[in-house]
């Protein structure tokens, strides 16, 4: 499978994504990259993954002189945590190469910390990072690192080790996906799926060298290959209940990382054709989300910042679209979407870091606690992050639910009265500081503004939007909030509304987001990437 070098040194490089002087400098000098003009952090302590907190709001960009319009509250501060791993984490590995030091160094002290509020189960850190003595992950993580790094430091040096990193890390993917044995070889299976992922993930914040139409999005192709894997060591098939399976931690974040993109693309992708749909192998599709206990399945996962069941209940209601459009007629679909209705408005999730299983369970859900904050409320602790985050993904997959499933219009009362909660949800998220993170819910905020029909749930979704990428930032928010902005000049005229004649069956309702979906997909040069 070729991903295809991730940078060339005739790219102009896109601004960069956080502070990272403190740890570029070394690396900057070692070059011969002129630093006197970059600032002078005089908070920033030594670099260890027990010393560090990610302060999301620091993305200052180089202007045309090589200085920085960075002011005294963009700066990393570094305080307690994570403390997963300990501080000499990585230099197990051989790494000789100064430079393949400093990108790995980069990657464990200032880009993993971003990927989540969650310590416990950042993934990137913990289960990805843990890879590190695996050449092929490790020059994956390497190559990773050193896009972000070469935003700050445009080099040749670096443009050629990031590349030369990739061309490793491939030839590896390619050589696992070639190895009959890796089918059955669990370690092989795991490394060839981190790999993907990783480079996968590469291809995402590479926004200006993904692929366009016709081709199809490098990204999905590796997760979808990814998921292949995953399926392939698939270790349900040895049990009789779902809830024996016992999988470590890795498979785990593996699961939610593919699950999460392949699932998430399908919103805004079409549905399998009738001819071409299998109900029973569709319907069984990314079943290793819903391996553990209840408990398990319900904790919120710092790969995607919800959990793994709510996940997997999105992927549902896509295949009973797909159902509903194959066999119109039945009563089973709409009772199957009724009952997944039903679920995720009682639907509680929970976290160690925020309020235990027992708690949840007992009680109210978390936009209870939104509603009740006063005007201007911003959250400012990791837990409440944690919560609202995970609540603003269930209300929006009800959402998802209503408009896909129930074919009910985007002005239906009750769709309506589910965007006002996500939109009070999305109002109290900061988005900058040390709680805004990669767990951000990209997807929702874009729901939000695609589906709204009231002004206010319009302006909540632009102001998220215009107010991360006024701080330059790489990663896929700019490129979607360009797609929103274009579909906000037709989706009025060419899907108008009407909320007057609703059909009491499911099937006779007017099936207005496959519409949508084909507009979207004629109107644009790529997949959405909504991760």
């Amino acid at each position: 499978m070729d991903l295809s070098p991730p940078i060339r040194s005739s790219t102009t490089p896109p601004m960069p994504t956080i502070h990272y002087y403190a740890a570029l400098t070394p690396l900057a000098t070692d070059l011969g990259v002129n630093t006197e003009t970059w600032p002078s952090p005089t908070n920033i302590g030594d670099l260890s993954p027990s010393s560090m907190e990610y302060s999301g709001s620091s993305s200052p960009s180089l202007d045309s002189q090589g200085s920085s319009p960075i002011n005294s509250t963009s700066v990393i501060h570094y305080q307690d945590g994570p403390q997963m791993l300990p501080p000499q984490f990585g230099y197990r590995a051989k790494v000789d190469d100064r430079m393949d030091r400093r990108f790995w160094q980069f990657y464990i002290n200032n880009w993993c910390p971003g990927r989540s509020v969650l310590k416990r189960t950042n993934l990137w850190l913990k289960d990805f990072g843990s890879m590190h003595e695996k050449e092929g992950v490790r020059a994956a993580m390497q190559s990773l690192a050193g896009v972000y790094i070469y935003d700050y430091v445009p080099s040749d040096k670096i443009i050629k080790r990031i590349n030369e990193l990739f061309k490793i890390a491939e030839n590896r993917m390619t050589e696992l996906l070639n190895d009959p044995t890796a089918a059955q070889d669990e370690s092989k299976a795991q490394e060839l799926i981190t790999i993907t992922t990783i480079l996968s993930m590469q291809d995402i914040v590479l926004t200006e060298r993904r692929a366009l139409k016709p081709e199809r999005s490098r990204w999905l192709l590796g997760f979808l290959e990814a998921e292949n894997a995953l399926q392939r060591i698939d270790p349900g098939t040895r049990f009789w209940s779902p809830g024996n399976v016992q999988m470590d931690s890795l498979r785990i974040s593996q699961s939610i990382m593919v699950g999460r993109a392949v699932i998430l693309a399908q919103p805004m992708t079409p549905l399998i054709s009738p001819h071409e749909l299998d109900p029973q192998k569709e319907a069984s599709r990314f079943g290793w989300l819903l391996y553990g206990s209840e408990k398990e399945m319900y904790e919120i996962h710092g790969g995607c910042g919800f959990s793994k069941k709510l996940l997997h209940v999105v992927s549902q209601i896509t295949y009973c679209a797909a159902r509903l459009q194959q066999e119109p007629e039945s009563p089973i679909t709409p009772m199957t979407i009724q009952f997944l209705l039903d679920e995720l408005q009682e639907m509680r999730q929970w976290s160690s870091e925020s309020r235990s299983w027992d708690m949840a369970k007992k009680g109210y859900q978390t936009i209870v606690w939104v509603q009740q904050q006063p005007d201007g409320f911003t959250i400012n602790t990791s837990a409440d992050m944690t919560d609202v985050t995970a609540e603003t993904w269930r209300i929006a997959v009800i959402v998802y639910l209503q408009c896909r499933g129930l074919r009910l219009p985007r002005n239906h009362p009750d769709v309506i009265t589910n965007l006002d909660s996500l939109a009070r949800c999305i109002r109290v998220m900061p988005t900058s500081g040390s709680n805004f993170t990669a767990q951000a819910p990209l997807f929702p905020v874009f729901l939000l503004g695609l589906l709204a029909t009231a002004p206010m749930h319009k302006e909540v979704s632009q102001k998220w939007f215009s107010n991360v990428v006024r701080t330059p930032v790489r990663s896929s928010v700019p490129p979607l909030f360009n797609v929103l902005q274009r579909i906000w000049t037709w989706i009025d005229c060419d899907l108008p509304l009407d909320n007057k004649n609703i059909h009491e069956s499911v099937s006779a309702r007017d099936h207005w987001w496959e519409k949508l979906v084909s507009l979207v997909r004629e109107k644009e040069p790529e997949t959405l990437c909504l991760t």
